[in-house]
């Protein structure tokens, strides 16, 4: 089956000229319907620390040549008659600039603070996406020993996924340069052959057949009435809640998981359906989760922009037991997987229902498993999230700690949430996980989320329905 999409690339002076994919179309269009919005810069601060002085110098070309084997970190986007259109830059790659702050009272302190003001400096240059460098890296140099190193840029460039190859990339060169040894050829393939795998699939009868199947999960449509929060304009300040699931209880829930022949992610995502039923009254549970959505060998070998966004969907019962419940979001989990190209932006056009496109936001988990620890030529460097896209209302990610543990986290926008309200909420989905998986095993209706006077407040924080003029943002996970 054609459909239309998959039309021949061009070139010009500048090389060859792509459409965008349909991945890097649902950001296009998100930022364009909210221009103002610093939430589609992605990225990540690897932080460096060993026995041994870190060789600055050494990292910088790790880094350079990092982006010289990733052909996504270098499109440039330009706007013809056509829609918007782009290309793999040839000029050569700038050296990051190198700042040092070990100088200070606290450097770590200061590290942090200048990771937040890149992260936004970032955001304010790539928001217009058009003729302009869509990615960045700054080195941040605490002690001898200790280096970290950004590398942040566009949603429309690279994703979660990417980003653990790029940092496992960098890490490569590094060491292959400091022990003098051979460098590993690069696994990236071409940005052409990302394309093509888009292009392919757009064509095939898999895309129709995927479509049908979102639309049939989805009829009829759950209630959306009350779906999710938020003003017509984009968060200007957020207010986070983190709390880490130590080494023993993180062990304790993959031996739950083990038990019931589940994964741990699915014994997670039980527990957090059943905490929006416990919220929200709700027995047709809805949330949105980010899946990698690359299925073919080009796709899994290429830093690009790749991520969906789809809604899974359960029922939750207050006597059902978090093993029951875990196979039921196994199952939905497995169909999702089998249909997970079809890209969530268009449930709003297919389901011909105004205002689907909130079932992607709001509520929803963003599951990072990946290993974020990687190898310095004998450093240990770690990889963590400062810029994962827009704050939801009840919005948890999940990131794997260095030791074996969890941390688990809210950010909501400040304009409508407290710090208490956080605080409660994301103490209420520990509570509900510890005690679902115990081996007592209560059923979702038996556990405490809270003290009976602080009971109502996981409610009253729930704030009322969103906007129906504001902007539907699509696919802006980093997953």
């Amino acid at each position: 089956m054609s459909t239309g999409h998959a039309r021949t690339v061009t070139s010009t002076s500048a090389g060859t000229v792509f459409e965008l994919t349909s991945a890097q179309l649902g950001i296009w269009n998100a930022q364009r319907l909210e221009p103002e919005s610093p939430y589609y810069v992605v990225g990540d601060v690897v932080q460096i620390r060993g026995p041994e002085p870190v060789d600055v110098a050494r990292l910088a070309e790790a880094m350079v040549g990092t982006v010289g084997d990733a052909e996504s970190l270098r499109l440039r986007v330009v706007e013809t008659p056509d829609g918007p259109r782009q290309w793999v830059c040839a000029d050569p790659v700038s050296v990051p600039p190198v700042v040092d702050v070990s100088g200070d009272a606290d450097p770590v302190a200061a590290a942090e603070a200048l990771v937040r003001r890149e992260r936004f400096a970032t955001a304010e240059a790539c928001r217009a996406m058009v003729d302009r460098p869509l990615y960045s890296q700054t080195i941040i140099r605490l002690s001898e020993c200790e280096v970290w190193y950004t590398q942040l840029g566009h949603h429309l460039v690279f994703d979660g996924y990417s980003a653990a190859m790029l940092a496992r990339r960098t890490a490569a060169r590094y060491t292959a340069a400091v022990r003098d040894e051979p460098l590993p050829p690069s696994s990236f393939s071409t940005f052409a052959e990302f394309v093509r795998a888009d292009r392919e699939y757009l064509a095939s009868d898999r895309a129709e057949r995927d479509r049908a199947y979102w639309v049939d999960r989805l009829t009829p449509l759950p209630e959306i009435g009350e779906w999710t929060s938020g003003r017509a304009e984009p968060p200007t300040a957020t207010v986070s809640a983190r709390t880490v699931l130590p080494p023993e209880e993180v062990a304790a829930l993959r031996a739950f998981s083990d038990e019931v022949k589940v994964t741990w992610g699915d014994a997670l995502l039980a527990s957090y359906a059943a905490f929006l039923h416990r919220v929200l009254g709700h027995t047709d549970v809805v949330f949105a989760l980010p899946l990698m959505c690359r299925t073919s060998a080009a796709e899994l070998r290429t830093p690009g922009m790749a991520v969906n966004v789809l809604p899974l969907r359960v029922d939750v019962h207050s006597g059902d037991r978090v093993d029951v419940l875990a196979h039921r979001v196994a199952e939905a989990m497995r169909e999702m997987r089998a249909h997970q190209r079809y890209r969530g932006e268009n449930l709003t056009r297919d389901l011909a229902v105004p205002g689907a496109g909130a079932l992607l936001h709001g509520r929803g988990v963003n599951l990072k498993a990946f290993d974020l620890t990687l190898d310095f030529a004998g450093a240990t460097g770690v990889m963590r999230n400062v810029a994962g896209g827009p704050p939801e209302d009840m919005g948890l990610s999940v990131l794997p700690t260095r030791d074996g543990g969890l941390l688990l986290g809210f950010e909501v926008d400040a304009a409508t949430h407290d710090q208490e309200s956080v605080d409660e909420r994301l103490a209420a989905m520990r509570r509900l996980l510890t005690d679902l998986c115990a081996p007592a095993r209560p059923a979702v209706g038996q556990v405490e989320l809270l003290a009976p006077q602080r009971r109502r407040s996981l409610l009253d924080a729930w704030t009322p329905a969103r906007d129906p003029a504001r902007p539907v943002r699509d696919s802006t996970r980093s997953g």
